[in-house]
C-alpha cells in the first residue's frame, strides 16, 4: 500500500510543510529545519520511495519544472566560502516561513510591522551536477555513459551549520538531494513575486549521502575468477588483449589518496605507444565508461590548453578518473596560458593539489583525482614522470583497430557480470587494507636482497612496489597485504620495465 504521507509530499510539499509546522511547538521554531529535516527524510526513506522523487536533469528544461515541484539533484558545491542571509521565520497572522514562503509587502509602511525577531540564519551555496558522473539509476543499464550537460543550482537552506559539515567548502564533492525547487511565479498565495531568476533557487529539504559503494552485486562471487573475468574484458575489448596494460589499468582506477601528510597519492599511468585516431575514441574510453561511476575523457590539443585557463576541467568530485588522450598534440606553439594549464595538471597529478586564482590571493585546494593519459610515444608529450608515483608502460605491438573501436563494437558481458565487476572495482575503490609486521618485515628483507643484486634500486622503487602490492591486494578483497600480492606486485613491475629494454 502507498503511503499517504508519501503521496503528498510529492503532490504538494509546500503543504507538506505548512502542516508540519502548524503542529510543531511554536516554543521551539529553532529546531523547526532539523524538524523538517527528519521528517521529509523518514518519508523518502526506503530506495523505493526515493527513486519515486523526480530528478533534476539536464537534458530537461527547467520549464518542464512545475513551480514549487519536489525534485533531487545530485550536486557538486562549486561555491568556496559559502554565504550565509537571513529569512523570516514565521510570517504574518504566525504562518510558516522560510523555504521561500514569504510575505508580500504592498507598500514601504507594512514594513514597520515586521518583526526582526523572526529573522533565522539560512545559507546560500552554488552547485552544479556531478561532472563526469555516471548516474547511479544508469548504473543497472547496460551500455550507458555518463550524462552531458550540467545544471547551475542556487541552493538555499534554513540548517546552515549541519550543511557546512556536509559541504565543507568543495572537499566533500557531491551528495544526494531531495530539494523543493521555488521557481519565479508563486504556486501558493502570500509568496514573494520574482519577475527573473537567472538560475533556478532550489530550497533544501533534506540531504542525502551519495556513497560510492551504493552498487549490490547478485552475488557473493569468488573475488579472484571475477578479477581474472574483468582484466580478460579490458584487455580484448580496449587494449588488444595486453593483459599487463589491463591490470595497470584496474589498479590506477582504484587508486586513492592516502594521507596528504605523508604525501601518499594514488599513482597516474602513462600508456606507451599508443596509436593515435581521428576516427572514433579510444576503445578504453567506452569500457571505463562502462565500469567507473565517476569517469572523464579529456582530449588535449594545443587549441584546448592555449584557450582560457578552465579550471573547470579538472574541477571534478573525488574519486574521479580522467583519460587523457594526446593524439591531438600536433607541432605548434603553447602560449602562456598553455603553459599553465600544462602545470596545473602536472599540479594535480603530484600533488593531488588544484590551485584557485582569485582577484587578490591564490588558494590550493585538495583534489583526489587518477589519470591514465594515453601517449604515441616512449613517454607522455607534456608532462614529467614522478618515479615514486607514476608509472609508465609501453603497450605490446598494438594494432590500431584493436585500440579504436565503436561504441556499439565492444561486446558486453551480461548484466550480472557488469555488476560484479563495478562492485569489485568500487569495493576497492572504497576498501582499505593493512600490512603485518610479519609481512613488513619480509618485504624490508626482500629489498635489502634486491638491492644488492641491483645496485640501482632505490627507496622510490619500494615505495612504488608496497603501493602497488596494496592495490593488488584490495582488487583481490584482501583485508592485508599478503606475501603473495607482495611477489605478484614484483613480477608486475618486473615485466613492465622488461618492455624498456
Amino acid at each position: 500500500m502507498v503511503s499517504s504521507l508519501l503521496v503528498e509530499a510529492l503532490s504538494s510539499p509546500t503543504d507538506v510543510l505548512l502542516s508540519l509546522y502548524d503542529v510543531y511547538d511554536h516554543e521551539a521554531l529553532n529546531d523547526f529545519p532539523k524538524a523538517v529535516a527528519m521528517h521529509f527524510s523518514n518519508i523518502f526513506r526506503t530506495e523505493e520511495a526515493f527513486l519515486e522523487i523526480p530528478p533534476l536533469v539536464p537534458a530537461r528544461s527547467q520549464s518542464s519544472y512545475h513551480d514549487r515541484t519536489l525534485v533531487r539533484f545530485r550536486a557538486l558545491v562549486q561555491d568556496t566560502s559559502p554565504s550565509p542571509e537571513v529569512y523570516s521565520s514565521k510570517l504574518k497572522e504566525g504562518k510558516c516561513g522560510g523555504w521561500g514562503l514569504v510575505d508580500v509587502f504592498q507598500g514601504d509602511g507594512d514594513n514597520n510591522h515586521f518583526d526582526y525577531n523572526n529573522l533565522r540564519d539560512c545559507i546560500v551555496l552554488w552547485a552544479v551536477s556531478v561532472p563526469a558522473l555516471l548516474d547511479g539509476e544508469d548504473l543497472n543499464a547496460q551500455g550507458k555513459s555518463p550524462s552531458e550537460g550540467f545544471h547551475l543550482a542556487r541552493f538555499k537552506d534554513q540548517q546552515w551549520i549541519t550543511m557546512l559539515s556536509h559541504f565543507a567548502l568543495i572537499s566533500i564533492p557531491f551528495r544526494e538531494m531531495h530539494i523543493a525547487e521555488y521557481k519565479s511565479r508563486s504556486a501558493c498565495p502570500n509568496l514573494l513575486y520574482r519577475d527573473a531568476m537567472i538560475v533556478p533557487t532550489l530550497h533544501v529539504l533534506f540531504v542525502r549521502e551519495h556513497r560510492l559503494d551504493i552498487l549490490k552485486a547478485p552475488s557473493d562471487p569468488v573475488w579472484a575468477h571475477v578479477r581474472e573475468e574483468l582484466l580478460g574484458w579490458i584487455a580484448d575489448e580496449a587494449l588488444g588483449g595486453d593483459l599487463d596494460a589491463a591490470e595497470w589499468v584496474l589498479l590506477t582506477c582504484v587508486a586513492r589518496v592516502q594521507s596528504r601528510i605523508r604525501s601518499l597519492n594514488p599513482p597516474s599511468l602513462t600508456l606507451a605507444h599508443f596509436p593515435s585516431s581521428t576516427s572514433s575514441p579510444p576503445a578504453l574510453s567506452h569500457v571505463l565508461s562502462l565500469l567507473l561511476p565517476l569517469f572523464m575523457k579529456l582530449p588535449l590539443s594545443l587549441d584546448l590548453l592555449n584557450s582560457d585557463l578552465r579550471s573547470g576541467y579538472l574541477q571534478l568530485a573525488q574519486g574521479t578518473t580522467v583519460l587523457m588522450t594526446e593524439s591531438g598534440i600536433q607541432e605548434g606553439k603553447l602560449i602562456e596560458r598553455g603553459v599553465l594549464n600544462v602545470r596545473a595538471i602536472q599540479q594535480v597529478i603530484n600533488t593531488q593539489t588544484l590551485a584557485y586564482k582569485f582577484p587578490f590571493s591564490e588558494f590550493s585546494f585538495p583534489t583526489d583525482i587518477t589519470f591514465v593519459i594515453l601517449a604515441q610515444g616512449t613517454k607522455s608529450a607534456l608532462f614529467q614522470v614522478c618515479k615514486q608515483t607514476d608509472v609508465t608502460l609501453p603497450l605490446n605491438s598494438p594494432s590500431i583497430n584493436d585500440l579504436y573501436k565503436p561504441k556499439s563494437d565492444i561486446k558486453l558481458p551480461s548484466l550480472d557480470k557488469l555488476e560484479a565487476y563495478r562492485r569489485l572495482i568500487l569495493s576497492a575503490k572504497t576498501g582499505n587494507i593493512e600490512m603485518t609486521d610479519a609481512v613488513s618485515e619480509h618485504i624490508q628483507e626482500d629489498f635489502v636482497r634486491q638491492r644488492k643484486e641491483d645496485s640501482t634500486m632505490s627507496p622510490e622503487d619500494l615505495k612504488q612496489t608496497i603501493t602497488i602490492a596494496r592495490l593488488v591486494g584490495l582488487t583481490m578483497h584482501d583485508s592485508t597485504v599478503t606475501l603473495k600480492g607482495w611477489e605478484h606486485a614484483k613480477e608486475l613491475n618486473k615485466r613492465r620495465k622488461a618492455r624498456f629494454a
